[in-house]
Formats: C-alpha cells, sequence, structure tokens
C-alpha cells in the first residue's frame, strides 16, 4: 500500500474506530446480554484505533511497509509460544499463508 492512500484512507479509519466503540456503548446500554457481539465491537475498535495511531509512523517511514509482513510473522509466532490451545491457531495460518501467497509486490518479467 502507497503512503498517499494510507494518508488518504487515515480518516475513514478513525470514523470505523468510533463507529465501533459507539455501537459498543449503545449496545451496552441497551442489551447487554450479547457479550460476544461486545466483545468483537470492542476489539475491533481498539485494532482500527491502533492501526489509526500507527499511519503516521507508516508513513514517515515507508521502508517499515517493507517489513511488515515480518513483523506479522514474528507477532503471530510470539502469539504461538504464550497460547496453550495451538490446535485453534491451525486454522489462522493457513489463512494467513493463503493471504501472504496473494500479498505484496508484483515482480515484473
Amino acid at each position: 500500500m502507497d503512503t498517499s492512500e494510507l494518508t488518504a484512507k487515515r480518516g475513514i479509519i478513525g470514523f470505523l474506530s468510533l463507529l465501533c466503540f459507539t455501537a459498543f456503548g449503545l449496545m451496552l446500554l441497551y442489551d447487554s446480554s450479547k457479550i460476544a457481539v461486545l466483545g468483537a465491537f470492542m476489539r475491533v475498535g481498539i485494532m482500527l484505533g491502533a492501526f489509526w495511531l500507527a499511519i503516521p509512523l507508516l508513513v514517515r517511514y515507508p521502508r517499515m511497509l517493507k517489513y511488515l509482513p515480518w513483523y506479522v510473522l514474528g507477532g503471530a509466532l510470539l502469539i504461538v509460544v504464550f497460547i496453550k490451545q495451538i490446535w485453534m491457531l491451525i486454522p489462522l495460518f493457513i489463512a494467513l499463508a493463503l493471504l501472504s501467497m496473494f500479498a505484496g509486490p508484483r515482480t515484473r518479467h
């Protein structure tokens, strides 16, 4: 992803994060029985908010985008080390492997 694209989409990511937090708050007030949905809204809002905060760093250091897949792989390995039930991560790694096959810049022949 180009740095200009990241800068242009930063507002959208921030808005979506706030939207998730708003949905979490409203559902918590009106119907707190759906714990799974509440947790999903909260987690997605936190992740989008963290990405929104990280975008200026990614724009300032574009070389970091080149190594981003390695950071994701390192994070995934750390998760494996600290998770007791590893068998639950097998579908996640299969999905990440499939996505990594199609991600990244294409080489010209």
